[in-house]
């Protein structure tokens, strides 16, 4: 996701790349603060604690329905370097690695490294219940107000069915895969209109586009095992790169050659 295995592409299509961990609670509430320093005093320079507030809204369905709705608010504590491009939030119960600054998978793989072995060592978790990686990527390309201006750039797999006198206007697609024992990965795609990493959310892009065309490639690959592993870092990073492996394969069958010459190996703007 925006690297091939010897060449990092200048304009990339990775919007959001995020893994989470999630282990039995080990607090009854949310990490006291001397545990939050000291987890961001592992990962390095360079990171700020910054306290703020995440709302979700939660949905009720009966027999009939839907029975209501609320916004639920919830007062974390992040840990983010100071543009906001990498942040790593630790709750009771995961831990949550998330990044729109991306230098290819290696660079990605030191900062969970980091993550993983401070959380270890700070709330040493019982063990491990989920884990999971995404990466989320907006394509770009000339013309893209053109009928049916995806057909040169993506595999046909990711295409519309067609039926004559009928142009496409959008579509949302998803499916499944086995990627090994206990592990998955759900593939989402289709166009769209909107970035999916807003200027509204905690995490920034350091070159925020603006509105326009763009496909979307979601890949959600996860591991649920079936007991509880232990939380051991380097146990979680060989998990990581098995997850990340299928991603990166399907990938590849995704995109042309004519889209990675054309608009990936092409600086911003030009």
């Amino acid at each position: 996701m925006g690297m091939t295995e010897a060449e990092v592409w200048p304009n990339a299509p990775l919007a959001l790349v995020a893994v989470e961990a999630r282990f039995p609670a080990v607090t009854s509430g949310p990490p006291r603060l001397p545990a939050q320093r000291a987890i961001r005093d592992l990962l390095g320079t360079g990171w700020v604690l910054e306290s703020g507030q995440e709302q979700t809204l939660e949905v009720a369905f009966g027999p009939e329905g839907l029975k209501g709705q609320r916004v639920a608010a919830e007062q974390l504590t992040r840990i983010t370097i100071r543009d906001r491009t990498r942040v790593v939030t630790v709750r009771a119960e995961s831990l949550t690695v998330e990044a729109s600054s991306y230098r290819g998978y290696p660079d990605f793989r030191l900062l969970l490294e980091a993550a993983f072995h401070a959380v270890e060592q700070v709330m040493q978790p019982d063990g491990l219940t989920r884990l999971g990686m995404r990466y989320i990527d907006e394509i770009r390309i000339p013309n893209a107000d053109a009928p049916d201006p995806w057909d040169d750039w993506l595999d046909g797999a990711l295409l519309a069915p067609r039926a004559e006198g009928l142009r496409t206007h959008g579509w949302t697609s998803a499916v499944q895969y086995e990627t090994g024992e206990d592990r998955r990965m759900v593939l989402r795609y289709g166009p769209a209109d909107n970035p999916v990493v807003t200027p509204a959310g905690p995490l920034k892009r350091a070159n925020q586009p603006g509105p326009g065309p763009l496909f979307v490639l979601d890949f959600d690959s996860f591991w649920q095992p079936s007991g509880i592993p232990p939380f051991v870092a380097a146990e979680l990073l060989d998990a990581c790169d098995a997850l990340r492996s299928p991603t990166r394969r399907l990938f590849d069958q995704l995109i042309s050659s004519k889209l990675i010459d054309e608009v990936f190996r092409k600086e911003p703007g030009t």
